[in-house]
């Protein structure tokens, strides 16, 4: 297969989340590991009547506790974690490389596909089969993800409709990364019955008529870790970007939509910090384990989670 120039380093980018031997604050072990140890739904909880055509800064925070959590390989950690949170039933869906669960309570469904693993060559392939097919009738969309959503999508889509059937009730979809890609064009499928979809740190999923096509059909809300490189990827003009963006800036606001200038002052802040944060507590102490980008330091799935659960209500314009 050959791939062209933005594949490459599209899959380059998501080469870099491979393991290291040797655990840092920022290493790739303390970022990108299955996490275990977080403090999942302690501080964040499921709003019981929110407001479903209104972006909720409560069901982003869970969000992204949830998809820091599809990263667990151990379904019974992530079965406790969601009862806990009022869940009271999680079903699985796994084939292939492609990863989703689906958490349900009596008020709504939470349906969370699993980002690129590190190291995961089935993932890596995935994310560099960047030639775009056709999707549905709206439009083309990058041929990896449709692949990666086909392994699990009936099984998934049987399942929620007889839980909808069974019971009328809300449905939330997430996922970071290419769980964010693959939430995305699940929504697209059965637009009608989706509440929102919030994802982290996606990439973009197909062209431009497929991103006027989910701002058409369903509400997508793009929350985008300042310098992180993956929403930027893969490139236009082959490559847009559908639903409403949610920046979380160097300083821990929340802007949404923001202009260019902004964003762009934001992450040469970030850089700047980054490089200072690296110098006074790694580099001078001789540890040189951390990662020295910002572009995949702020791709993390856990520091999505910390970010969002920083954010102060009344900073987000």
């Amino acid at each position: 297969m050959r791939l062209t120039t933005p594949a490459i380093i599209f899959l380059f980018a998501c080469s870099l989340l491979s393991p290291l031997q040797a655990e840092s604050e920022l290493s790739h072990e303390a970022l990108f590991a299955p996490n275990t140890s977080f403090p999942y739904f302690e501080a964040s909880h499921f709003p019981k009547n929110p407001d479903s055509k209104a972006f909720d800064i409560e069901i982003a925070r869970f969000l992204a506790e949830a998809s820091l959590l599809s990263y667990v390989k151990e379904n019974a950690f992530i079965e406790t974690k969601l009862a806990n949170a009022g869940f009271g039933e999680t079903r699985f869906f796994a084939m292939q490389g492609t990863f989703a669960y689906l958490a349900v309570s009596d008020e709504a469904l939470v349906l969370v596909f699993r980002g690129t693993e590190r190291a995961d060559k089935a993932d890596l392939l995935t994310n560099a089969k960047i030639i775009q097919t056709p999707f549905l009738d709206f439009g083309t969309a990058h041929q990896g993800f449709v692949k990666a959503l086909d392994w699990v999508g009936d099984d998934i889509q049987t399942t929620i409709e007889s839980l909808l059937k069974e019971k009328p009730r809300a449905f939330w979809l997430s996922g970071h990364s290419l769980g964010g890609a693959l939430a995305t064009l699940y929504a697209l499928k059965k637009p009608e019955q989706v509440t929102a979809v919030y994802t982290m740190g996606a990439p973009r999923v197909g062209g431009i008529r497929l991103a006027k096509n989910i701002d058409m059909r369903i509400l997508l809300y793009r929350i985008v870790n300042d310098n992180d490189i993956i929403p930027r990827l893969p490139t236009p003009p082959f490559y847009k970007h559908g639903g409403t963006i949610h920046f979380i800036t160097s300083s821990l606001e929340l802007k949404v939509d923001p202009p260019f200038a902004q964003k762009w002052e934001s992450r040469r802040k970030g850089h700047a910090d980054l490089i200072e944060r690296l110098y006074k507590n790694h580099w001078l102490e001789g540890d040189f384990r951390a990662i020295p980008s910002d572009y995949i330091v702020d791709h993390s799935p856990r520091l999505y989670a910390e970010a969002l659960a920083a954010v102060e209500s009344d900073t987000i314009e």
